[in-house]
């Protein structure tokens, strides 16, 4: 079997890639990410937060292979023990995600999760040879701050509770995604195609998230509105933005990324202000331009890919 082209790689600047600069892809994917909540809305009420999780994976994974099969058959490589890895904290992060929600409530698990993975991110890209520049490290701890603003600013009634145990499921969620992130771009720098890399680490998620679905009730996907926001769910939140997720990750440190992720929780905050008339005030406003702001300087970098020497 053909062993498929390494990508090429720089350590002066990032790649342009099909989005133009690298960090535009991730952005995207990012928004869509941020979709997803406001999406899970429409679910019928006896859709558990895990059967949709489950599920998820399940149609999600479906399109990334067909994509593989149909567009780079020849160069398809052989599973390897990173991928299983990577497709494993895939599920181990929706697990932790929503028990931390459950945990915690919804506001303090996400800015565990998406607070922790940024900083977890930057610790694995240190210890693997990648140094994050001083520029990035004082703009992520910037956004951290814009993010406890942006997430605790307007929590809903009974939100903010603390946790040992929620705490302990945000920290895994956000080191789980941080895993994923770092192992795929092991994948991708070893000359994985991106769309195989989310194809083959979205089907050993979808293989392993079996065990969400089959103890769950599905009666909810028999309605309209269960089927209209799985496909939702599963095509927009996982399919397309993990292939726009790879376009970045090819082509930046796995720290970098991360970062830019925190894009997600500003797009379901404004969101749940525009569609579910969810009650923002404007602290989490001003934390949400922060990120953004914060977000706009850590794109634009241009020595993310420095390799400690």
């Amino acid at each position: 079997m053909p062993t498929p082209k390494a990508l090429p790689t720089s350590t002066n600047s990032p790649s342009r890639g099909l989005f133009g600069h690298p960090a535009v892809g991730v952005v995207a994917a990012s928004i869509l990410f941020g979709t997803s909540g406001t999406a899970r809305s429409f679910a019928p009420d006896s859709a558990t937060s895990l059967s949709v999780a489950g599920v998820r994976l399940m149609i999600g994974a479906v399109p990334l292979l067909i994509v593989g099969f149909v567009t780079e058959r020849v160069n398809r490589p052989r599973l390897r023990s990173e991928a299983v890895a990577a497709g494993v904290a895939m599920l181990l992060f929706q697990v932790c995600f929503f028990s931390a929600m459950e945990n915690s409530g919804v506001a303090v698990g996400t800015m565990l999760t998406i607070g922790s993975g940024p900083i977890i991110a930057a610790v694995i890209d240190a210890f693997t040879g990648h140094r994050p520049s001083s520029r990035v490290v004082g703009t992520l701890s910037v956004a951290l701050v814009g993010l406890a603003m942006l997430v605790l600013g307007s929590p809903p009634d009974g939100d903010s509770r603390f946790s040992v145990v929620g705490v302990l499921f945000g920290i895994g969620a956000g080191a789980s995604y941080a895993i994923y992130t770092h192992l795929c771009k092991r994948l991708l720098d070893r000359g994985w195609s991106g769309t195989w890399t989310m194809a083959w680490t979205f089907a050993v998620s979808a293989a392993c998230a079996v065990v969400l679905v089959v103890p769950s009730s599905l009666t909810w996907l028999s309605t309209p509105s269960g089927w209209l926001t799985i496909i939702y769910l599963g095509l927009a939140t996982i399919s397309v933005a993990y292939l726009l997720f790879a376009q970045s990750l090819s082509r930046l440190t796995g720290s970098m990324v991360v970062t830019l992720t925190l894009v997600e929780p500003v797009t379901a905050t404004t969101l749940g202000a525009v569609i579910l008339n969810e009650n923002i005030r404007i602290v989490s406003w001003i934390g949400a331009a922060i990120v953004l702001a914060a977000l706009i300087i850590v794109g634009t970098s241009s020595d993310e890919n420095v390799p400690l020497t």
